[in-house]
């Protein structure tokens, strides 16, 4: 098969052309610059690279991400030279290997003209003065009030964090559609915000021109008690899902986290978990349906979007795949008062014996019992000398006549005494959780700005073998050396957990998973993180990692994708390259499955992340694999 592409108006690069062949699955291409100012090429040597033949025959890579992946994969490459002999035509071209440019693609694919896109925006509505005031660029004064409202990680409001070219704030669902098509017409990618919680940032930053669909306005909330139902848009926040739930009934209750600012778009589009992650799973075990815009802007729901999706926008990140809009979720039975205690234990109180056991007993003890146990270094009164406290939160779904008795048989050492235990609406419990006292009014739920916002960078592990006491101590000593900056939160597993298998859900920690870890270290007031003291800290985060990894899961070393993290990689080349972090997050099987509905859903890989944006993966993989996919996760 030999072919020729030219890449004009659409690549942005006139003139361009790449000769190519393909041959046992293999290209052989040669491009030819008809102006040598646009790119000048360092002739090493030659080079070949994978393809196959389904290009041609599905035609659905435009040529430039055919160039992308051509220049990618070349400039990686190693040396190559035809065997002798070869059987190749004269029309096959060998694509030299290109090691040096004068220009880079972000050059050669200029940056679109936001005003073209202002007015595709307005040129497709109905009514342009409604739209005038849900659509926000750098001129206008709110513009950076409100791209900065749902920052919820303070480090990313330094002046040189990438903001997008347009933000839209939509309404209704036929601006997304709107916006959706005018940011592909005119070279945007999208970048999809709820509550502003993405542990990177990349709800709302990107290195790329960009549009930012804030969800701010789409929050409603539709309670069916009979139904033991929700819907809720993907804009509102657990917080205020929580509140109008409590506010309808108090025995029933949605399975997700603490933090009320929290947005529920993509909050599910991760997994999901919290305090009844023991009793009835993930906040994604508990979706019974969705409506999703596709990269074409056609709305689906379950039945319409077929299983697969449904399945990968359930934990394998949904804006990955497109837009989800709402969620019909499944609401679960709950007492009308749960109990609640807090205590807290320090090295010297038996903290490090007492955590040791917590190990093997959370995780296993009655599944309506969860307990949270934070750990952080301070200093002993006026003295120079640290130690470590460990606070153990729990919660039960049941009365403390239950409890105490449950806990004097499976965990005495933790000494639960009726006087610190507290019986509440279910609803409390999420502010007790969050640090508030019970007696708070609930309506601060709805308060987005009434919580704190973070500043920090954090990791997650799992463990699936208790901590050795001299492990725990390793890891005290070193939580010790930090000035306080520093915490573990650390959940227990099992119960409901064990009912699942890996594949279930891409979320894929399940059955054997003791403890979850999420290690964070706080900047405590630095501007960004990239002070010296900010940075200093950052690194020795990295060496409580890896200290951490002879005590956690490993092959592979599992990670929480709603705790997304940069460190882990971005990118690739090829699956192996992807797998480091893709395979943390989602193990391989669930990894591969996701990449192959990836490629069907969004083919042209539109919905793009940092560690979504390995459309090479599909051409890296197809010769080997044996099937036709075209992106990663």
């Amino acid at each position: 098969m030999v072919g020729r592409i030219v890449v004009g108006s659409n690549g942005g690069v006139d003139g361009m052309v790449v000769f190519f062949a393909l041959e046992s699955c293999k290209v052989y291409a040669k491009p030819v610059f008809p102006n040598p100012d646009v790119v000048e090429f360092s002739f090493k040597s030659y080079g070949v690279v994978h393809f196959d033949e389904s290009y041609e025959s599905k035609s659905l890579v435009p040529a430039v991400l055919l160039l992308r992946y051509l220049v990618n994969a070349i400039t990686n490459a190693v040396d190559y030279h035809p065997p002798s002999g070869s059987q190749l035509s004269s029309s096959v071209f060998l694509f030299v290997l290109t090691f040096s440019f004068s220009v880079s693609w972000a050059t050669l694919l200029s940056s679109p003209d936001s005003g073209n896109l202002i007015n595709c925006l307005q040129s497709h509505s109905n009514n342009v003065s409604a739209i005038s005031q849900l659509i926000f660029t750098p001129v206008n004064a709110s513009f950076l009030p409100i791209w900065q409202v749902a920052v919820q990680n303070t480090r990313f409001l330094k002046p040189s964090t990438p903001r997008p070219s347009v933000i839209v704030t939509p309404v209704e669902e036929t601006l997304i559609q709107t916006s959706l098509y005018c940011a592909k017409k005119h070279g945007y990618e999208i970048r999809i915000r709820s509550g502003g919680h993405d542990w990177e940032g990349l709800s709302y930053t990107a290195d790329v021109p960009f549009v930012m669909l804030d969800f701010t306005n789409m929050r409603s909330i539709d309670v069916d008690v009979a139904k033991r139902t929700a819907w809720v848009q993907a804009g509102a926040t657990l917080g205020e899902l929580y509140y109008k739930i409590s506010r309808e009934t108090d025995t029933l209750y949605f399975p997700a986290g603490v933090c009320p600012t929290v947005g529920v778009g993509g909050y599910m589009g991760g997994g999901g978990y919290g305090n009844l992650l023991r009793k009835y799973g993930t906040a994604a075990d508990n979706v019974l349906d969705a409506r999703f815009m596709d990269v074409d802007g056609n709305i689906l729901d379950r039945k319409s979007m077929g299983e697969d999706l449904f399945w990968a926008i359930r934990g394998g990140g949904s804006s990955s795949f497109g837009i989800v809009l709402a969620w019909k979720l499944s609401l679960v039975p709950v007492p009308k008062k749960v109990t609640v205690f807090i205590l807290n234990k320090t090295l010297e109180q038996g903290a490090t014996e007492i955590f040791h056991k917590y190990q093997y007993v959370a995780p296993n003890i009655d599944r309506n019992l969860h307990i949270r146990t934070q750990v952080f270094a301070e200093y002993i009164g006026n003295t120079t000398k640290k130690t470590i406290r460990i606070m153990f939160e729990g919660i039960y779904q049941g009365t403390t006549n239950t409890l105490l008795p449950l806990l004097d048989r499976k965990f005495p050492e933790l000494s639960v005494t009726r006087e610190i235990c507290e019986e509440i609406r279910m609803v409390q419990s999420t502010l007790v959780f969050w640090g508030l006292p019970s007696s708070t009014p609930i309506e601060i739920l709805t308060n987005r700005s009434a919580i704190a916002k973070l500043n920090n960078k954090s990791k997650s592990d799992y463990t699936r073998t208790p901590i050795p006491i001299r492990g725990l101590k390793k890891i005290w000593r070193k939580l010790m050396q930090n000035d306080e900056s520093a915490l573990l939160m650390i959940n227990p597993f099992g119960g409901r957990m064990t009912d699942f298998s890996e594949t279930t859900l891409p979320y894929p920690h399940r059955a054997g998973v003791l403890l979850q870890i999420l290690k964070t270290v706080n900047f405590n007031g630095q501007p960004s993180d990239t002070t010296p003291t900010s940075l200093k800290r950052v690194a020795w985060l990295g060496s409580l990692d890896a200290l951490l990894a002879p005590y956690v899961s490993n092959n592979p070393r599992e990670a929480y994708s709603n705790y997304n993290d940069l460190d882990l990689g971005v990118g690739s080349s090829n699956y192996e390259e992807a797998s480091v972090w893709g395979e943390r997050y989602w193990k391989r099987d669930n990894f591969k499955k996701l990449i192959r509905i990836k490629a069907k859903v969004d083919p042209h890989n539109f919905f793009r992340r940092p560690q979504n944006d390995n459309i090479d993966i599909f051409y890296n993989s197809i010769c080997l694999n044996g099937f036709y996919m075209r992106t990663s996760i």
